[in-house]
């Protein structure tokens, strides 16, 4: 209940908070401009919401120190660890308020806010808040260095579109209220603190969701960026999240709070690495963040914000997994980075845009691109990854979950033999030569052929140079050729699964605002046509809502996610105001069903026909009798 108070308390004064620094942006013209660079290039927004909500999590510290720390907390500083890093948190945090603050109002150079983030992690670091990665102290300090300066520089990276970083955020915190109560429900000094925070970020929220009256600036990015990267590595606050406890060397206390993060890291970390391409600055402002290149997909503001917000969920749900199944985590966090890399390419191949005209790239760049163009770097690297993945996991499941020491270390000796065996045959086979976008059931022969050779030959080369040492596993090759066969082929799938996740429906959700369009013929033709509508721009306006097929067979069934229906059955949708277009997708299929159709309900249809079309440049007289004319893509006859 206590709790509970706190945060409507917070939230209350977040909200009033915000609303009072709000009316002085307008009142003292404290207003962000529209600039082509960024999102908000239509009107003019407040500035300096940090300022509104810092007060109101500031409260919530004071009030949670007041009641968790004791009386002569100042005689304990030196002896209890959760004392000196509550209140470094709290310094820290207010160190880059006052950056950001100052930074808003002056624009300070990346490296003095480097520096000050430098000082922030130190106080931190120095109340004995280290990442227990490895078992080399000063490396375990650096980890956790490059950590704080990642999250917050990441944070505020993100908050590149109304309601972003604010909403994810929020749900990052909330996953660490989550770990922290598993861990121990009452006693932990972290649930009070994120709580704070949650309820001051859900005060701004309101005046930033879309569209966006106020912006936080780097007085509020900043600073939730110190105290998220805080929470969310294990220490004495969150009570190791359980998974560790003090001098225990565990990679879970990585892995984790990368998981909680992974929204913001994943957006950075694509952004960072495409303006390197590019020979850009990573620093610089630009439009194509993720945010951005979905919202150049055709998704609305909104409609963006829950696809961040849902993966931001699902990225708490893992960690949470992970920590409640500590055996299975690794092979939970291998799968969630394959998804999200998977996705990071997919994007980047949709939405790739070349270095700007006025740029004279150096020559080093131009190699990287080229080889970037032509995949090969990136999926022979996603490839390696895929091959330890499932090289770890079917040992991990021949064993059933138990691996002794000897297996461990059999796994280790012989991954460096295995990879190159395996890439090698992916080589030979072809497989680098498929397109992901036009995968066919042609192109499985390949993947069977590298994968089963890549097996073989990697077993024969341990035979050959290892002599089948203590530890290994006949049947788990043959588990790792299967497991490996179906990431392979799922991957190579990814790009028309995310076609299919993504297009359709966004374009079942801008029916109303597009022309709709029955696709008659529910066949290779209809298929064909379905995906030039929807790989096309020029068809941007136009959005199929179905399929009209004289099959009765069809009926009642679904293509691509669309219902197949007779002409009679879509009788309501082609009464209403917008009525659809019919599309016909073959020469064979006759419009008189049309026609009649049109006599008896007293309306009338726009139709158009999907026609080939082949331009004849130049061909020998023997051959251009043999090649019809050639004729329009689409023939459109207008309703009378």
């Amino acid at each position: 209940m206590n709790l509970l108070l706190l945060s409507l308390f917070v939230f209350i004064t977040s909200v009033a908070g915000v609303g009072i620094v709000r009316w002085l942006a307008v009142r003292y013209d404290w207003i962000a401009q529209p600039r082509k660079e960024r999102l908000h290039n239509n009107k003019t927004t407040a500035l300096h919401g940090g300022i509104g909500f810092y007060p109101a999590f500031l409260i919530g510290l004071i009030v949670t120190f007041v009641n968790y720390f004791p009386h002569n907390w100042l005689a304990l500083w030196t002896e209890i660890g959760w004392i000196r890093q509550g209140i470094a948190l709290g310094v820290g945090a207010l160190l880059m308020f006052m950056c950001g603050w100052l930074d808003d109002l002056k624009e300070y150079r990346p490296t003095t806010k480097l520096l000050v983030q430098l000082i922030a992690a130190s106080l931190f670091i120095m109340a004995g808040a280290v990442i227990p990665v490895t078992q080399i102290q000063i490396l375990n300090m650096l980890i956790t260095y490059f950590w704080f300066i990642g999250i917050i520089n990441a944070v505020n990276m993100l908050d590149n579109m109304d309601g972003l970083s604010s909403g994810v955020v929020f749900l990052a915190v909330g996953t660490v209220v989550i770990l922290s109560v598993f861990t121990s429900p009452t006693e932990l000094l972290a649930i009070p603190i994120a709580l704070s925070l949650m309820a001051a970020l859900l005060g701004f929220w309101i005046y930033n969701r879309p569209p966006a009256s106020i912006f936080m600036g780097d007085s509020g990015s900043l600073f939730i960026g110190y105290v998220l990267a805080s929470l969310a590595i294990p220490n004495e606050l969150n009570g190791y999240f359980g998974i560790v406890k003090t001098n225990t060397i565990s990679i879970l206390a990585l892995i984790i709070p990368a998981t909680i993060l992974s929204i913001a890291i994943f957006d950075t970390t694509l952004v960072t690495i495409t303006r390197k391409w590019r020979a850009e600055r990573a620093s610089q402002g630009g439009l194509d963040h993720v945010s951005h290149r979905l919202l150049s997909l055709g998704f609305k503001d909104k409609q963006v914000l829950w696809i961040f917000y849902s993966f931001a969920l699902f990225a708490g749900f893992i960690a949470v997994v992970m920590q409640r199944y500590i055996d299975y985590a690794l092979l939970l966090f291998s799968s969630f980075v394959i998804i999200m890399l998977l996705l990071g390419i997919y994007l980047n191949h949709k939405t790739v845009r070349r270095a700007k005209d006025e740029m004279d790239p150096p020559t080093w760049t131009q190699i990287i691109s080229y080889f970037h163009y032509k995949w090969y770097v990136s999926i022979i690297l996603l490839d390696l990854v895929l091959i330890v993945v499932c090289y770890y996991a079917a040992y991990f499941l021949r064993f059933d979950g138990v691996l002794s020491y000897q297996v461990s270390k059999s796994i280790l000796n012989t991954l460096p033999l295995v990879i190159p065996t395996c890439l090698l045959a992916f080589f030979i086979s072809g497989i680098y030569r498929v397109q992901w976008d036009f995968i066919s059931v042609p192109d499985i022969s390949r993947y069977v052929f590298g994968i089963a050779g890549g097996v073989i030959l990697s077993l024969a080369t341990l035979v050959i140079f290892n002599r089948f040492e203590m530890g290994q596993s006949r049947g788990a090759y043959l588990i790792f050729g299967l497991l490996l066969f179906l990431v392979i082929i799922a991957t190579r799938l990814s790009f028309r699964f995310f076609d299919h996740m993504l297009s359709i429906p966004l374009k079942n959700i801008q029916n109303r605002q597009c022309q709709p369009i029955l696709i008659y013929g529910a066949g290779k033709g209809g298929k064909i046509l379905l995906e030039e509508i929807f790989s096309n721009p020029e068809f941007k306006t136009f959005g199929v809502i179905g399929f009209i097929d004289d099959n009765a067979q069809k009926r009642q069934l679904n293509l691509s996610g669309l219902p197949i229906k007779s002409l009679i059955d879509w009788k309501d949708s082609l009464k209403k105001e917008v009525i659809p277009e019919i599309w016909i997708s073959s020469k064979l299929i006759s419009i008189d069903k049309i026609r009649e159709f049109e006599k008896k309900e007293k309306i009338s249809i726009s139709i158009r026909r999907m026609m080939l079309k082949l331009d004849i440049l130049s061909l020998r007289a023997k051959e251009r009798r043999a090649v019809p004319d050639s004729y329009p893509l689409f023939r459109e006859k207008k309703g009378r």
